[in-house]
């Protein structure tokens, strides 16, 4: 032989014992590093809730990954680079939600003062012609270009309810505010 191991074929038995294997070695992984983990992804955020959802994620991944972590020189390492990849992923996803959010005023607060004179003109337009739910949704989904699931968020209603109002807004605006929606 060229100091390589053939491949065996496993009969069922042998998948058994190698799942079970597996198993133990996710456990004695997870004991090894949690505690570790929590601390590193603690420093990152205060927000406990957060830290969960990333552990979470974490060890989700390790069970996927079993195979490659069984042959890697460090998985306590990887489990880490893991941990942060997902937390940094986590931080800058809620980073951009709250910066989109910061730019989404309440219809009802907008006025000439705080905001340019465009959108001014624009939601005057549309109180002729929406309510202000309709509004609302249009102003979120058409000027500040929100996902249908990132207005469902902000307004915690369903994406279909969501999707609907927008819906009606435009065959509102189509049908009544011709000049408008030609502008």
């Amino acid at each position: 032989m060229d100091g390589k191991s053939e491949r065996v074929p496993m009969n069922i038995n042998d998948y058994g014992k190698l799942r079970a294997g597996q198993k133990a070695f996710v456990e004695t992984l997870v004991g090894e590093t949690e505690a570790s983990v929590a601390k590193m992804l603690s420093k990152m955020t205060d927000d406990y809730p957060m830290v969960e959802d990333v552990m979470i994620a974490t060890w989700t991944l390790v069970c996927q990954k079993v195979s490659v972590l069984e042959n890697h020189a460090n998985p306590q390492g990887w489990i880490m680079k893991a941990a942060k990849y997902c937390m940094l992923k986590d931080l800058e996803k809620r980073r951009r939600i709250n910066q989109r959010e910061a730019f989404v005023p309440n219809p009802a607060e907008i006025s000439p003062e705080c905001e340019e004179i465009k959108e001014f003109e624009l939601l005057e337009s549309l109180k002729s012609y929406l309510t202000e739910e309709e509004r609302a949704v249009f102003l979120m989904r058409y000027y500040y270009d929100l996902s249908y699931s990132e207005m469902a968020g902000h307004l915690q209603i369903s994406e279909t309810a969501v999707r609907k109002r927008v819906s009606r807004a435009v065959q509102k605006l189509r049908k009544d505010g011709g000049e408008l929606w030609n502008k």
